[in-house]
């Protein structure tokens, strides 16, 4: 086949992005309410639906498993009369409340592309050789007694993945309290491809002559839909439904080893992390914690700021935050399993785009990140690969390190796999991050492409080219100026580059291995590039979502 490079944008046309208008979902808000104690939470949830109803609203779900974990009833109250702010007054006013907030809206962590040649290497696996995980393949490539979870746009039953998808516990939250049409009603049907290419990187089929390899070859990926059909965002509600899920899942099943649960999105708030602690979305994400039975792996974000605190500015492009807003679920404290994951390039320098700080516990390789994908039919073809950048793409080399890790030593604990990962790190790959540098690389090089494009369609004339690339160059360094302040403030994570083979020495004290392989088989079609702002764009035709 003849080698081809598609760039795919994230089209937010045709769309409302809730960073483009609003932040959460109208009319609803998220509620903690009190149980009296001999109360079962039967019982609890008529007399919480009577309360509810009283200030003329309904309860859309409780949220059991969550809810037995925390001695506290977690819903989704709606209400067709009342806006957002009226709803949460009215429930505030009722001594039965703990605490109620707006169901705000969440965001993929993908972010941009880079170019890479059709070529079926090794090379393209850069992720897998960077975090050293083929030093452990010769111990385990992992193991059908381990599980990871994908919280995410859904995982499509991709040649390269369908081996290793737990199908019997795959779910789907869209289609629970029939919010949208049924007829996509499946947690494998993933429009997006996010989901699909995260889970290609925590367990993509090794060994079988086909496209690529995740960092476990052998693992069952259970995968949980939490996102729309029509575009890139859900709101908290959907993801507090999939933790139930899984927290219930966890609960009927006291000998499932659930390595870790793999979240690639998230939400810029107002709250800051200790009022947080107060919220429903806190508390869902707690009692998944005190089950003591997983890791909790989360994106740091791809805002350049500093995870744990108030952005310093407004989101300059994109609107994906605003001043005085904390990422989450990154930003949260006090949640033992929890690990926050930054993104750093094939150089060992890092990702431009990547949240950084203190808060931000460990890099992983999250930029050009090559991973399956679901299927788009370009010019005739099935595409069903694809190279994304993004911490999201970093997050799911640590979950994958995690279950690779579990399948060595399955008796191990959350805590005790998280301790090795973090103190396994390499240290001295863990470079400072310059956002102001790498956001005006990006923006130029994107508007110098458009620009050779209308070249091409006729649209500008040749002779303008250098004048119109000195404007787009002017018109990054003007646009993310407030950026500038952040260069060199500090490295991508607290411990360093992930090392799978230094965890697995660690939790193995003192064993030591080398084993070879390339982990990055042939036989894949022609690659995709996708920026996380865009989702198709072919020889300048665009296709909205």
């Amino acid at each position: 086949m003849k080698s081809k490079v598609f760039a795919l944008l994230l089209l937010l046309t045709g769309i409302c992005s809730p960073a483009m208008c609003d932040i959460f979902a109208e009319g609803e808000a998220l509620a903690v309410f009190r149980v009296p104690e001999g109360v079962g939470m039967s019982a609890a949830s008529v007399s919480v639906a009577e309360s509810v109803g009283e200030i003329g609203a309904s309860v859309a779900e409780s949220y059991e498993a969550l809810s037995e974990i925390q001695g506290k009833l977690i819903v989704l109250v709606r209400s067709s009369a009342k806006s957002t702010e009226e709803l949460i007054a009215s429930l505030k006013a009722r001594p039965d409340v703990i605490t109620a907030s707006p169901n705000y809206y969440a965001q993929r962590q993908s972010f941009s592309a880079s170019r890479l040649p059709n070529d079926p290497s090794a090379d393209l696996c850069w992720g897998l050789k960077a975090i050293n995980a083929p030093d452990v393949w010769d111990k385990t490539t992992g193991t059908e007694y381990i599980y990871a979870c994908v919280v995410d746009t859904g995982v499509y039953k991709h040649p390269d993945l369908v081996g290793n998808i737990a199908e019997e516990y795959g779910y789907n939250t869209q289609t629970v309290s029939g919010d949208y049409d049924l007829t996509f009603g499946s947690w494998d049907a993933d429009f997006q491809g996010h989901g699909t290419h995260v889970a290609g990187t925590i367990g993509a089929v090794g060994n079988n002559g086909i496209g690529v390899a995740g960092v476990n070859w052998n693992v069952r990926i259970i995968p949980v839909r939490v996102f729309d059909v029509e575009n890139a965002f859900e709101t908290i509600s959907y993801e507090i439904r999939g933790l139930n899920y899984v927290a219930g899942l966890l609960r009927k099943n006291p000998n499932m080893r659930l390595a870790a649960l793999n979240f690639s999105l998230g939400s810029a708030l107002p709250q800051t992390p200790s009022e947080m602690q107060d919220d429903a979305y806190y508390m869902a994400y707690q009692a998944l914690d005190q089950l003591n039975r997983t890791l909790i792996v989360v994106a740091a974000g791809n805002s350049g700021v500093e995870t744990g605190a108030p952005a310093l500015f407004d989101d300059p492009e994109r609107a994906s935050f605003k001043t005085g807003t904390y990422h989450y679920p990154a930003a949260f404290t006090g949640l033992n399993n929890l690990i926050v994951v930054g993104a750093t390039a094939s150089d060992d320098t890092a990702a431009f785009f990547t949240n950084w700080g203190d808060k931000v516990d460990i890099a992983a390789p999250g930029q050009s990140i090559l991973s399956t994908y679901s299927p788009i039919e370009i010019d005739g073809d099935q595409e069903m690969y694809a190279t994304l950048s993004g911490t999201s793409m970093a997050a799911p080399h640590v979950t994958g390190a995690a279950a690779l890790l579990m399948s060595a030593y399955p008796d191990a604990t959350p805590g005790q796999i998280k301790a090795a990962l973090l103190e396994g790190a390499d240290k001295d790959k863990n470079p400072l991050v310059y956002p102001y540098a790498g956001f005006v690389k990006w923006y130029v090089a994107r508007k110098t492409r458009e620009i050779d494009e209308n070249i091409e369609s006729g649209i500008t004339p040749p002779a303008s080219r250098d004048i119109e690339i000195v404007r787009v160059t002017r018109e990054a360094e003007e646009l993310y100026g407030p950026y500038r302040q952040l260069d060199g403030a500090g490295r991508v994570s607290r411990t360093g580059l992930l090392d799978v083979k230094a965890a697995y020495d660690i939790l193995d004290k003192g064993t030591h291995g080398s084993g070879s392989s390339s982990g990055c088989n042939g036989g894949y079609t022609a690659m995709m590039i996708i920026s996380a702002v865009v989702i198709a764009s072919n020889a300048g035709k665009k296709k909205s979502r």
